[in-house]
């Protein structure tokens, strides 16, 4: 594979991560070149991490440091959602950045401690005038969701809900945006952070409604099909441990913008 040169693989995995063919490709070559240990999969979720936050942001920085205090070197890939969650399910990657803890799928992946926890909430335009009491009460409307997202057993259930998926928070934000759904489903801090670098004109006219989805904390999650799944939670578990022990997750909390106490 020398069309695919090694002092390259950085870029050519960032630049090709859209199209599947090459994104397999070049996974298949990372595997068998690669100069780190462990290869992993999501997509970009800021402020929490994303390929053009500073360092990874917090979420990226936080495994990777864990990682590095155990000797382990991890080289993360962005996709879609939907994409790295299915890949890492198959053991295409070790392990899935930023997942959710759902129990039933604990049948794939080994779950490493709470890193932090994520508040979803349901937002719409001021102008909407939405009011409501129960998810019950949202069936006439349209609600933006991200595909492959868990936001509340409740919530994800809930067929009588008219729910448009898209591929990314940013997304489905820009949908509320332009009118084309009159909910979305978000954590709090992601639409945030959207709302004020890419859609500047919602600042002041959509209302988070005060029904909280779900307060739901926020894993690294090995691979059960992995070889060494268990080592290798293990050796981020005490790699994480260590972290927190030299205050150095604190450190990059604020780093980062993200309170010490979440």
């Amino acid at each position: 594979m020398s069309f695919l040169p090694r002092l390259s693989l950085r870029a050519s995995l960032l630049k090709y991560v859209s199209y599947l063919p090459l994104l397999c490709l070049a996974t298949s070559y990372a595997k068998e070149n690669r100069d780190f240990d462990y290869l992993l999969a999501t997509d970009s979720w800021p402020p929490y991490y994303g390929e053009h936050l500073a360092d990874g942001g917090f979420f990226s920085e936080v495994v990777r440091q864990a990682f590095k205090l155990q000797g382990k070197t991890v080289f993360i890939i962005y996709t879609s959602w939907k994409r790295a969650f299915e890949l890492t399910k198959q053991g295409k990657y070790e392990g899935l950045l930023g997942a959710y803890y759902v129990p039933e799928r604990e049948q794939y992946f080994i779950y490493s401690s709470a890193i932090i926890h994520s508040r979803q909430y349901l937002f719409s335009k001021k102008s909407s005038n939405i009011q409501f009491k129960t998810l019950k009460d949202l069936s006439p409307y349209r609600i933006g969701i991200v595909r492959g997202y868990h936001y509340s057993e409740e919530f994800d259930h809930a067929d009588y809900l008219n729910k448009h998926e898209e591929v990314s928070a940013k997304k489905i934000i820009k949908l509320l945006l332009i009118d084309r759904v009159e909910l979305i489903a978000a954590d709090k801090r992601v639409m945030q952070f959207y709302v004020n670098r890419s859609y500047p004109i919602l600042i002041n006219q959509y209302k988070q409604h005060p029904l909280m989805l779900k307060d739901i904390s926020v894993h690294l999650a090995i691979s059960k099909k992995t070889p060494q799944a268990k080592h290798i939670h293990q050796t981020f578990e005490e790699g994480f441990a260590l972290l927190k022990k030299q205050g150095l997750y604190q450190k990059i909390l604020l780093r980062h913008g993200f309170p010490v106490e979440d």
